[in-house]
C-alpha cells in the first residue's frame, strides 16, 4: 500500500496544499516558517486519526467527539486552525485528504475482509471541527457501502501501512520515545510467535534476542557516524500492548565508544542517527511503510550530513519516505518533481532547480546545482544518455547519482568549459569532464589546462575507433532511432553513403544527409534531433543489457569514463 496523494486545508500556516503527489522519496523544501513542518505534522494527524477512528468509533458513527485525541494535543482547534480564519463562521474545519493505492495482493485481501470491490484507490477525507468533533468520509463514487464500512476500511489501512513520524524538535524525551516506537515496531513481530503466546515466561528472553539482533545489525551503519563505537547494547525494561496513545515497552540503549554510556546522555544528533539507522537497517515486515522526517539534518555536524543523505536514500529503498529540509543536499536533482515547494502557505511540485533555489534563498554560486562530485558534459542530450547508461555500467556510479553525490552538469557548448570549471573549483567540487572529440573540444581543453583548471586524469573524450572526430551519438546503434527520424523528416538516412562515412562525426554526417536531400539542418535542428535520440534511450524501460544500445567497437571511451568517475569517488572518500 502506498500513500499517493495528500492535501491539506486550514491547518496552522497551510491554507491550501492541494493534491500533493507523493512518490517513493518526496522532499519538502522552503524557507523558515513557510509550513514544511506543518505539512508533515498534518500528515501525522491524518494517519493517527485513521488509526484512532478504527479502534475507538462505534459502528455506523462517522462524526464523534474524540476527547482523548484532543486531550493528547494531537489536534487542538484553537492552536491548529489558522488564527486569521477563526472568526469566520463559514470556514471552521481543518480538512485533510489522503488517497491510498493498493497492490494486487492487497486488493484481494481488501475484498475478503470488507466484502467490497475496489479499483486500487481508497480516498479518505478527515475534518477536524471547532467543537472537537472529528468527521471521516470515504468519498468513493457510486457506493454508499464504503461509508457504512468506514471502520473496517480504516482498520484495513491501519493494518497494512506502518507510519513513523520523526519531528524536528528532538528533546531527550521525544528522541527516546521515537527510538522506542521504532524499536517496538520491530518487536511487534513477536506477537505472531506461537512460542511467545504459549509461554509468557519467555517474553523477556525472546525480546532480548530481537534487541541483540537489532544491536548487531545497527553497529556497522552507526560506525559511519561514530568511528570509535565498539558496541551497542539494548536491554528490555517493560512491556505494553501496541497503542499510539500510550507508551509501549521501554528499551534501555547503551553505546560503548570507549565509555559505556546510556543514549540518554548523548546529544540529540546521535539519538536521531540511531533512529534513522534502525529504520534503514531493520528487516522488512509485512505491509507497507511510510516514514515522515522533519529536518533530518537537525543537530548534526555538517560533516555528517553527506552520510545522512545516503542513509535516508537507503531507507527509501524499502519504505515510502517524505522529509522536510532546508538543506540543498537532500534536493532530488535528477527527479525535480519529487521536490514539493512550500511558500506562502501553499504547496506545489517543483518544475525546475531554479524554482527550488529561489524558494530556499540560495544564490547561484551556492552548491545546489553542483553536487559534491560532478560529471561535466557538453549538451543536454549527453546528460540524458549518460543518466541511462552509466548506472548500467557501474553500480557505484548509479548509487552516487541516486544519492545526489554525483550530478551531471551541462556546459551548453565546449566554449563554456573554463568559466564553469572555475565555478566548480570555487564551490569546492570534484569533477570529471567528458568532451566531444573535435576541434571545439580540443580548443576548450587547451584553455582550461592553461588556467590549471583541468588535469589529464579529470579528462575523457568521446574517441571512437577509426574516426577522425566523434561524439557520443557515434557509439549509439542507429537502429534505435533511424526509423523514426526517417519517418519524421521524410529523408533516407541508413542507406545514405554520407551517413555511413565513419571518418566524420555524427552531427556532420547527419547534416550532410539532410542537406543532400534538400532538408534544412542548423544548430536548432541538430539539438532537437540529438535530444530526440536521447529521449528514446532514456525512456527505455530496462537498460541492464547495454549491448542493445551501444556499438561495442566505438564505445571504449565509456569504460575509461567509468574508471575516471569511480576513481574520483574513491579518492575523495579516502581523504
Amino acid at each position: 500500500m502506498k500513500l499517493v496523494e495528500f492535501s491539506v486545508e486550514n491547518y496552522r500556516s497551510i491554507t491550501a496544499a492541494n493534491k500533493i503527489k507523493l512518490k517513493k522519496y518526496t522532499v519538502l523544501v522552503g524557507k523558515n516558517n513557510e509550513g514544511k513542518s506543518n505539512l508533515l505534522s498534518a500528515l501525522n494527524v491524518s494517519i493517527l486519526a485513521i488509526d484512532y477512528f478504527q479502534s475507538s468509533f462505534r459502528r455506523s458513527q462517522h462524526s464523534v467527539r474524540m476527547s482523548s485525541f484532543f486531550r493528547n494535543k494531537i489536534y487542538d482547534w484553537e492552536r491548529d486552525f489558522p488564527v486569521q480564519y477563526q472568526e469566520n463562521n463559514n470556514s471552521s474545519d481543518s480538512v485533510f485528504k489522503l488517497t491510498f493505492k493498493l497492490n494486487d495482493n492487497e486488493l484481494s485481501d481488501f475484498q475478503k475482509e470488507t466484502g467490497l470491490s475496489c479499483n486500487q484507490y481508497i480516498p479518505i477525507t478527515i475534518k477536524m471541527k471547532k467543537d472537537n468533533y472529528i468527521e471521516l468520509d470515504i468519498p468513493k463514487k457510486g457506493s454508499s457501502a464504503y461509508k457504512e464500512k468506514s471502520i473496517e476500511i480504516c482498520g484495513f489501512i491501519s493494518e497494512h501501512i506502518n507510519f513513523n513520524y520523526i519531528g524536528a524538535i528532538r528533546t531527550e524525551k521525544i528522541a527516546l520515545d521515537t527510538l522506542n516506537r521504532v524499536i517496538n515496531d520491530e518487536l511487534l513481530k513477536l506477537d505472531r510467535n506461537a512460542e511467545y503466546r504459549e509461554a509468557m515466561n519467555k517474553i523477556d528472553e525472546l525480546k532480548q534476542e530481537v534487541l541483540d539482533e537489532i544491536s548487531n545489525y545497527l553497529l556497522e551503519p552507526m560506525k559511519v557516524f561514530l568511528p570509535n563505537l565498539k558496541s551497542i547494547k539494548m536491554e528490555n525494561e517493560k512491556y505494553h500492548r501496541r497503542s499510539y496513545f500510550s507508551r509501549r515497552s521501554d528499551v534501555k540503549i547503551l553505546l560503548d565508544d570507549g565509555v559505556l554510556t546510556s543514549i540518554e546522555h548523548k546529544g540529540d544528533g546521535i539519538k536521531s542517527l540511531v533512529t534513522l539507522s534502525i529504520l534503514k537497517e531493520r528487516n522488512k515486515t509485512s505491509g507497507s511503510s511510510l516514514i515522515a522526517i522533519e529536518e533530518p539534518e537537525s543537530h548534526l555536524h555538517p560533516g555528517a550530513i553527506h552520510n545522512l543523505v545516503d542513509v535516508i536514500h537507503g531507507i527509501s529503498d524499502n519504505n515510502q519516505v517524505i522529509i522536510s529540509t532546508h538543506n540543498p543536499l537532500f534536493v532530488q536533482r535528477n527527479d525535480v518533481m519529487s521536490n514539493i515547494m512550500i511558500d506562502n502557505g501553499k504547496a506545489c511540485a517543483a518544475v525546475n532547480i531554479k524554482e527550488i533555489r529561489d524558494v530556499l534563498g540560495i544564490w547561484p554560486s551556492d552548491n545546489l546545482k553542483n553536487s559534491r562530485f560532478v560529471l561535466v558534459v557538453e549538451g543536454e542530450s549527453d546528460k540524458k544518455i549518460l543518466l541511462k547508461i552509466l548506472p548500467a555500467l557501474s553500480e557505484k556510479i548509479g548509487k552516487a547519482l541516486k544519492n545526489n553525490m554525483l550530478a551531471i552538469k551541462v556546459l551548453g557548448g565546449a566554449s563554456n568549459l573554463v568559466h564553469d570549471l572555475a565555478d566548480l573549483q570555487y564551490s569546492m567540487c570534484e569533477y570529471v569532464v567528458l568532451l566531444d572529440n573535435d576541434k571545439a573540444g580540443d580548443d576548450a581543453i587547451k584553455k582550461a589546462k592553461a588556467k590549471n583548471l583541468l588535469k589529464n586524469e579529470q579528462l575523457r573524450k568521446t574517441i571512437c575507433r577509426g574516426m577522425n572526430e566523434s561524439e557520443i551519438e557515434d557509439c549509439i546503434k542507429p537502429a534505435i532511432y533511424v526509423g523514426e527520424l526517417e519517418k519524421t523528416n521524410s529523408i533516407n538516412i541508413e542507406k545514405n553513403k554520407k551517413f555511413r562515412n565513419n571518418k566524420n562525426k555524427w552531427s556532420k554526417r547527419m547534416g550532410e544527409v539532410f542537406s543532400d536531400q534538400g532538408a534544412n539542418w542548423d544548430d536548432e535542428i541538430e539539438s532537437k534531433t540529438k535530444n530526440y535520440i536521447a529521449d528514446i534511450i532514456f525512456q527505455k524501460a530496462e537498460c541492464s543489457d547495454i549491448s542493445d544500445i551501444l556499438i561495442e567497437e566505438k564505445s571504449g571511451f565509456l569504460e575509461g569514463l567509468v574508471l575516471a568517475i569511480e576513481n574520483m569517488l574513491r579518492n575523495d572518500c579516502s581523504k
